[in-house]
């Protein structure tokens, strides 16, 4: 827009000088004095550390002065070359297998859209027409009369005075050619260079569409670029490095929220957990387009005729210019790759967000929401006026766009075809065969004044289990939860499309490759649990038993799920644990083997070799002599039923008629309501006699 100002003065300036402009053109030859060129950033923004192809600020070339030509003279041409320092590769795309990509560079900022006497056509107020590449050369270009007997201005071979018919301006857009001078250079041949001559006039070269990696390289902080041009004395450029970009912070992300479950009480579609992405700065996550309207989808689709989104250089959209993943786009430069027509300038799709996860059992479906779930404003859960999701609205939202691949499948190419798995409600996830599932949501909406949250909720359903001989546990708990029973359940958080999920390797950051953006995962910590299901056990302790000189200990564990409260009727046995010493002439030892119930071992000998299976309502029994003969010490039930009760009584089997009972004590601890297991270490549990349930 700075450059826009400038032109306006330009245009004011030129009215003035008409008579003395149009007396240079007849004269010929005249010079303006030196011809003087500035480079200078048109924008320092901040890139991503995780991104492949974040877009670097747009390089603006000022020039003023110089000779005069005479209409009908050849414009003398120069080769541009840019270096990126610190020595980064440039990773713009590739449109053509000779390295052909979508950097451009523009002249005297075209399409800008400013009008005035002497730019009829030419400058700001001239269409974008572009150099057909052709490897090296350019397109050759005259000065010519711009029609007003204004201005010289370029022209193509063979025009001397622009009338509007028959005679166009000269081609004012060329495609830059990547890696001739390294990977971290894009050249520009024979570009025409006019001097302005004119006092007041400036030319303009505007290059653009410059896409560099930073994870794997050497960009921690500041992105430089060195100008470079041959024949230097064409096209002098004074300046040193100018910084076109700045490495921000990173993109936070955490599983919170997460709730926990019992196996034998059924769930349908409860939310287990909230992930949330928060941008490491304002402008980090992006759309793929600028939204020209306030329509639905219009931030994810290219337009396929005028206007076409973003093609005015150096363009603010309203503040949304640093809220997309595309640069200028310039749909005059295609090109097929694999079979996919890619346009210069223009992203695959908006940021993606990408959840993983692994460790889904067999018995559990596993939801997550179609849409980001903290933003009311564009999906309020009571009908009235909405926002528009990817309209102009800056309320930060995202929705679900694939589910385990595909999260580098480029966006259609027309708002009606946008098809995410959907804007509300929810999703199954399939989980593989190693139970793993994954979900991307694709940023539709952003505020790029704001640190934008994004949230998403995971759900899950179950059917309720109990004990059984082929499953004691219903669902495959082994998969759930920390501790003794199996890997835990996790979820990772991430950019998409990353290269274990998307279509490229990690050499690809390297040149030109597809797909526009990518990202690497720097912090795989960002993850957590999605859910805690634990078993319908009680624990109980019998803190003395005894099978040893003469005594005996009759151990009962009552099964009270059934009651005049309907709470749910449950089937289970009990392990047995006994920690202490077995009584034996050749001397004591303290090894015990744990008796397991009856409904998990092969040939089960009930109250000898295993714990009987104690329905809802009844009550299992065991000798300790039986089980644990000649034990003496305490014994750990972990009963896989809640609501389980212990009574222990100890006798000298009649000889002096000695008897003594207690209540067991019922170990509680931090999982999910009674009877949590504790086999693994109890930290922070406590210990109670329980009397009622």
């Amino acid at each position: 827009m700075a450059d826009f100002r400038r032109w306006l003065t330009v245009l004011a300036v030129i009215a003035v000088v008409a008579f003395a402009a149009n007396a240079q053109i007849g004269g010929g030859g005249s010079s303006g004095g030196a011809l003087t060129c500035n480079a200078t950033a048109g924008g320092t923004p901040e890139l991503r550390p995780e991104g492949y192809t974040e877009l670097a600020g747009d390089i603006v070339i000022t020039c003023t002065g110089g000779q005069l030509y005479t209409p009908g003279t050849a414009i003398p041409t120069t080769n541009i070359v840019v270096y990126m320092t610190p020595g980064v590769p440039i990773t713009s795309r590739f449109l053509s297998s000779s390295g052909a990509s979508e950097a451009l560079l523009l002249i005297d900022e075209p399409g800008g859209g400013l009008t005035g006497p002497a730019a009829n056509g030419f400058g700001p107020s001239a269409t974008q027409t572009v150099c057909p590449y052709t490897g090296t050369g350019g397109c050759a270009a005259v000065a010519a009369n711009d029609g007003h007997g204004q201005l010289v201005a370029a022209a193509p071979s063979g025009c001397t005075t622009y009338s509007g018919t028959g005679c166009t301006t000269a081609a004012n857009v060329y495609q830059g050619k990547i890696g001739d001078y390294g990977p971290q250079t894009v050249t520009f041949y024979g570009v025409p260079v006019l001097p302005p001559a004119t006092a007041g006039v400036e030319r303009i070269f505007r290059i653009t569409n410059i896409r560099v990696p930073l994870p794997g390289t050497s960009l921690t902080q500041y992105l430089s670029a060195f100008i470079s041009t041959n024949p230097n004395q064409v096209l002098p450029i004074s300046s040193s490095a100018i910084t076109i970009g700045i490495a921000g912070p990173p993109m936070l992300a955490a599983v919170g929220s997460v709730k926990s479950f019992q196996q034998c009480l059924a769930q349908s579609q409860a939310q287990t957990a909230t992930l949330t992405f928060t941008e490491g700065f304002a402008t980090s996550f992006k759309t793929r387009v600028v939204p020209l309207s306030n329509s639905q989808f219009a931030a994810e689709a290219q337009n396929t005729a005028a206007p076409y989104n973003q093609n005015i250089p150096g363009g603010l959209y309203g503040g949304f210019a640093l809220n997309s993943e595309s640069g200028l786009i310039q749909p005059g430069i295609t090109g097929t790759i694999s079979s996919t027509t890619y346009t210069a300038g223009l992203a695959d799709y908006g940021t993606r967000l990408k959840a993983v996860f692994t460790n889904i059992p067999a018995g559990l479906t596993l939801y997550v929401s179609n849409n980001s779930t903290n933003n009311a404003s564009l999906y309020p859960p009571t009908t009235g006026a909405t926002a528009v999701i990817g309209g102009t609205s800056t309320a930060a939202y995202a929705v679900l766009v694939a589910t385990n691949s595909g999260e580098a499948t480029p966006d259609n190419s027309s708002s009606a075809g946008f098809s995410p798995v959907g804007t509300t409600g929810l999703t199954a996830l399939s989980a593989n065969s190693s139970g793993v599932a994954t979900a991307v949501w694709e940023v539709t909406n952003s505020n790029p004044a704001a640190i934008d949250v994004l949230q998403f909720g995971v759900y899950i359903s179950y059917t309720a289990s109990s004990a059984t001989a082929a499953n004691p546990y219903g669902l495959p708990i082994t998969t759930l939860g920390n501790g003794p029973y199996g890997n835990p359940n996790n979820v990772a958080l991430s950019f998409a499309p990353e290269p274990g999920g998307g279509t490229f390797t990690t050499a690809n950051f390297t040149q030109g490759q597809t797909p526009t953006p990518r990202f690497a995962i720097l912090h795989p910590e960002y993850n957590g649990g999605f859910t805690n299901i634990g078993l319908c056990q009680t624990t109980l302790l019998y803190p003395f038993v005894t099978g040893a000189s003469g005594f005996d200990t009759g151990i009962a564990v009552a099964n009270t799920s059934m009651d005049p409260w309907n709470t749910k009727n449950q089937t289970g046995s009990c392990t047995l644990y006994g920690y202490g010493v077995t009584v034996a002439a050749s001397g004591n030892t303290a090894i015990q083997t744990p008796i397991k119930g009856c409904d998990v071992i092969a040939n089960p000998l009930p109250g000898t070799n295993c714990f009987p299976v104690v329905p809802s309502g009844q009550v299992g029994t065991v000798l300790a002599s039986a089980v644990f003969p000649g034990f003496q010490g305490y014994v750990i039930a972990v009963c896989n039923f809640q609501y389980a009760h212990g009574y222990a009584a100890v006798t000298d089997l009649g000889i002096r008629n000695l008897w003594s009972s207690y209540l067991a004590l019922e170990l509680q601890g931090s999982g999910p309501g009674n009877g949590t297991p504790l086999i693994s270490p109890r930290s922070g549990a406590v210990s109670f006699e329980s009397l009622v349930h």
